[in-house]
């Protein structure tokens, strides 16, 4: 089983982060096959999975942006696809599903994120999508080793809290835990 799909069994919400960093890494590579395949097989050999399946998806990774002109910017379909499935997800555990939970962890990061989302210019889209937006730019703010104020720390708590809700729902409905 290649990294991707372990992550997505275990975690959703870190799967499509992931997914957006590879697509990152895809551009940042300027598409370059052999720095994709080294990548692969170095991701593979560090976390045991098959070198050849992940060259293979990466390198198809990069096909699915170019033939479908995500060179510069977005994301393939098959990402966006993920994402719509998990914002049904999202309206399925506040609505149908009532799980308190999820709900809790939901309403506790909603009124941050509507502060950050009128900070925001742009149309506004799905929670969820926001959610990420926000766990993604944290995640580079880190990798880049930017200082967090405790406040944005603190903050960012809520948005993991919901995000661990989402995948906790997504095991349960997808995978029966």
């Amino acid at each position: 089983m290649i990294l991707a799909e372990q992550k997505k069994k275990a975690h959703i919400v870190e799967y499509i982060l992931f997914l957006w960093q590879i697509e990152d890494l895809i551009r940042a590579a300027k598409f370059d096959p052999s720095f994709l395949e080294k990548w692969a097989e170095d991701t593979a050999n560090s976390e045991g999975s098959d070198p050849e399946k992940e060259k293979e998806w990466i390198i198809s990774m990069a096909a699915d942006m170019r033939s479908q002109g995500k060179t510069e910017s977005g994301h393939i379909a098959s990402v966006s696809e993920t994402m719509v499935e998990l914002a049904h997800l999202h309206e399925m555990l506040i609505g149908a599903m009532d799980d308190k939970r999820y709900k809790e962890a939901f309403e506790i990061a909603e009124p941050m994120m509507k502060e950050l989302s009128e900070k925001q210019p742009g149309a506004s889209s799905h929670p969820v999508e926001q959610l990420l937006v926000v766990l993604y730019g944290f995640l580079i703010l880190r990798l880049q080793k930017q200082s967090i104020s405790a406040e944005t720390e603190s903050g960012f708590v809520a948005f993991r809290n919901w995000a661990n809700a989402l995948a906790k729902g997504h095991i349960q409905i997808y995978y029966g835990g």
